[in-house]
């Protein structure tokens, strides 16, 4: 018998009348760049049994750190304890019943596993000179590369049990061009795959371009226009979307979406999937937090809101189905996130541009609850009658988030995966509020 399953039996022999335990475990080595040099690696081991315990509709967790089985067990007995001293929550249905679950394949790669330091610390060194070797007028601020590996084992007391690993390599780097006294804006490039795909040499060859090509800024006019979102600032924007369709916080008022299914709440052009099934997705997994098994859900079809995001908790209160989007078994949280990609090339899409920027990073607040979006274009280019003119100095970005799903225009034909798990093309928007900060 596992140790989430002795826990699980344990809580049930104090009196509790559900359980449900999760072990979870994760290895971490990191290999860090600052200042055009590798600056720092570590490495770390993590463990964790998290329980939570359902007395009367009375729910309790707690977690300890030091895992072994009399810990284990006083952390059991510690959760049943508060959970006599709270309040029922009336919303509670019960834990779900167990379902097949569907292995969702490629998501643990034994060669990213099987990286020693050393190795992890040569492919640092190899992103390091890539970035070098663009041009001498490029430095490296900072980057990172990293792998962990991670093993996850749930139990509760309807019968479910389940255990999974899973791998993720991860690229990162932020660079900086300087000439003659010039300095442009920060760029930066980063990549993710549970799988060992990623191209360190590519990633330091985008981020030394990008820095290369913000030298020589000039300011730019306010202005109305048309907004490109380039893979990072697309991947944040929509994963900001996803909170509004998330089940948790439509129960709790904070999403303007909450009467809009079955209504067109975006451009025809934009189609939304949560896919927690997706062979190698960087946040896939065979069974979310209460132990359901995953899905492939259509959120946002062509521009309809066809869905929530729930857990067994929140589908209860809302009268839906349960979309396997249990973060624990309250909360509720996306998985990958895929935009349908259009058919425009990114040339295609710079071409039909008669006044606008295009935005690689945006620095600022987009909001769920009300979709306010303020902050400032970084990484951007002007573009004026089709043509790329000159990159921008800093500007600031001023509209609504509900607004811009409404005012896509066109959509890039070839979809990236990003290190947010949101796998997104180019996205163009149109009436975007420019500001100079001249």
């Amino acid at each position: 018998m596992s140790l989430v399953e002795k826990v699980v039996k344990y809580a049930l022999k104090l009196g509790a009348d559900e359980a449900h335990a999760v072990y979870a475990r994760s290895r971490e080595t990191s290999i860090e760049l600052e200042s055009d040099q590798i600056s720092r690696t570590s490495y770390g081991v993590s463990e964790s049994i998290y329980v939570t315990i359902i007395v009367g509709k009375r729910i309790s967790s707690a977690r300890v750190n030091a895992v072994t089985e009399q810990a284990a067990l006083a952390c059991t007995e510690k959760a049943y304890r508060m959970a006599l001293a709270l309040k029922p929550n009336e919303n509670w249905s019960g834990l779900p019943e167990p379902k097949p679950i569907k292995v969702v394949p490629e998501i643990y790669d034994e060669k990213v596993a099987e990286l020693t330091a050393e190795e992890i610390a040569e492919r640092a060194k190899n992103m390091l000179e890539s970035a070098r070797e663009v041009s001498d007028k490029v430095h490296v601020m900072s980057g990172n590369v990293s792998t962990t590996i991670s093993k996850y084992i749930m139990a509760t007391s309807r019968g479910f049990y389940g255990e999974e690993e899973r791998t993720a390599f991860i690229a990162s780097l932020v660079a900086v061009a300087k000439d003659a006294g010039k300095v442009g804006s920060f760029a930066s490039e980063a990549d993710a795959s549970r799988k060992l795909d990623v191209n360190v040499e590519e990633v330091a060859e985008k981020a030394a371009q990008k820095a290369l090509y913000s030298l020589n800024l000039k300011p730019v006019e306010s202005f109305k226009g048309t907004l490109m979102l380039d893979y990072e600032f697309a991947a944040r924007l929509i994963q900001t979307l996803t909170g509004a369709y998330n089940g948790y916080y439509v129960w709790k008022k904070n999403s303007p979406l909450a009467d809009k299914i079955g209504k067109q709440i975006a451009s025809e052009m934009l189609t939304v999937i949560d896919d927690g099934t997706l062979p190698a997705g960087l946040a896939s997994s065979s069974f979310d937090g209460e132990g359901s098994p995953t899905a492939r859900t259509v959120v946002i079809d062509q521009g309809v809101l066809k869905t929530f995001i729930n857990n067994t908790f929140t589908a209860n209160i809302l009268g839906m189905e349960p979309t396997g989007n249990a973060w624990n078994l309250l909360y509720v949280g996306p998985w990958n996130t895929l935009v349908e990609p259009g058919d425009r090339s990114e040339e295609e899409l710079v071409s039909e541009v008669k006044r606008g920027l295009i935005v690689s990073r945006f620095s600022g607040m987009i909001r769920v609850q009300d979709g306010l979006v303020s902050g400032t274009a970084k990484q951007a280019f002007y573009v004026e009658n089709g043509k790329k003119k000159y990159p921008v100095r800093e500007c600031m970005i001023a509209g609504n988030l509900y607004d811009f799903i409404k005012n896509i225009s066109a959509l890039g034909k070839t979809a990236r995966r990003t290190p947010f798990a949101v796998i997104t093309p180019h996205i163009r928007i149109e009436n975007v509020n420019f500001i100079s900060k001249q």
